[in-house]
């Protein structure tokens, strides 16, 4: 992952929700920084050699003179150079403490997680959400891991943009459940709007007959004044064969949609049937290997499962595109997935 990248549900966010995250993100590891800083900046303290050394060393009487042809034995005389700052090595230690605080600003240690989760108001001992925070830090193939300087042990750390994801997900759950209401009536006031539209139709109809007879006026007319019966004939035959007929077509073409639309609804709300249902449950039992057969229909997926299975299968999924699967099927709050949940699932993906 490249933290560059924003993540699409963070980017969705609210300006105050993104401010939140990166606020808590930050005030975690400055709240850990600032316990570590002061013991080091002593170190370097107490590294600095005393002064007056060099002094001490050119008060020998008459020394100074007779040695002076000699060239180069002012340099030999100054042993404590490679303690002192000007050695280099002040700046070098400086140049990687840089390198090293611009990591931390965009990584956070594992062990810091669940005091950024208390920040932000969020359960920080949730584990199915720390599961996903392990499973970014591991990072698949060892990323993410440098010495802790603690011992031996290396200390996992979690970019910025896996934090931001995991998040968004968990702080947006109100706006997604507001999201798929405002879809719902957006899709009753469709099929409310068909009457009306049917009925503005059969209106246009009427006008194109009254224009109709207008034409037919015109016509008697024309035919009165010596244009011909031919005329009148054929302006009076065009309505009576046109009547009716765009009517019928959009009619029918309406109907058709309608009957499809209220098939798949129909389809949905029955759920699956046969042999594609059972299908179904066996995919989502598979999920559940320690529970008994007559209790899987009681079970959810969440995110530690589908972590865990992932890992069992050696699939790359990130933190990202494991809430958002579970997102954009699951009907509740926890972001959790039933076996009606997983269903449908199946048929969008055309597993069954």
């Amino acid at each position: 992952m490249v933290d560059d990248e924003q993540d699409r549900g963070f980017a969705a966010l609210p300006l105050s929700l993104r401010t939140r995250i990166d606020a808590a993100f930050d005030s975690a590891l400055r709240g850990s920084s600032s316990a570590e800083e002061p013991a080091r900046k002593r170190r370097r303290l107490e590294a600095t050699p005393q002064p007056g050394g060099f002094i001490a060393e050119d008060t020998a009487p008459g020394g100074f003179l007779p040695e002076e042809p000699a060239a180069g034995g002012f340099l030999v005389d100054e042993p404590l150079e490679s303690d002192s700052p000007a050695s280099g090595k002040f700046l070098a230690n400086d140049e990687d403490d840089d390198a090293s605080d611009s990591q931390r600003r965009s990584q956070i240690p594992m062990r810091l997680i669940p005091t950024a989760l208390q920040i932000l108001d969020l359960p920080p001992d949730d584990e199915d959400v720390l599961s996903v925070f392990r499973n970014a830090a591991a990072g698949w193939e060892g990323r993410g891991r440098t010495p802790s300087g603690r011992g031996e042990e290396e200390e996992a750390f979690v970019s910025r943009k896996d934090w931001r994801a995991v998040c968004a997900a968990l702080l947006d759950t109100a706006a997604a459940d507001d999201g798929e209401v405002d879809m719902e009536d957006v899709l009753a006031e469709r099929d409310a709007e068909t009457p009306s539209d049917l009925s503005e139709e059969y209106v246009g109809t009427g006008e194109d007959e009254s224009e109709g007879g207008d034409e037919d006026d015109s016509d008697d007319e024309y035919r009165e004044r010596g244009g011909g019966f031919a005329g009148s004939k054929k302006t009076k035959a065009g309505p009576k064969a046109t009547v009716g007929t765009p009517t019928t077509k959009a009619r029918r073409g309406r109907k058709t949609r309608a009957t499809s639309e209220s098939d798949e609804a129909d389809e949905a709300e029955r759920g699956l049937r046969g042999s594609r249902k059972e299908e179904c449950r066996a995919a989502f039992a598979l999920f559940f290997p320690d529970v008994p057969d007559e209790e899987v229909e009681m079970q959810r997926i969440r995110i530690k499962d589908i972590t865990r299975v992932a890992r069992l299968l050696k699939e790359k999924i990130t933190a990202e595109e494991t809430v958002e699967m579970l997102e954009a099927f699951s009907t509740a709050s926890d972001k959790s997935m039933s076996l009606c949940d997983f269903e449908r699932m199946m048929v969008a993906a055309k597993l069954v």
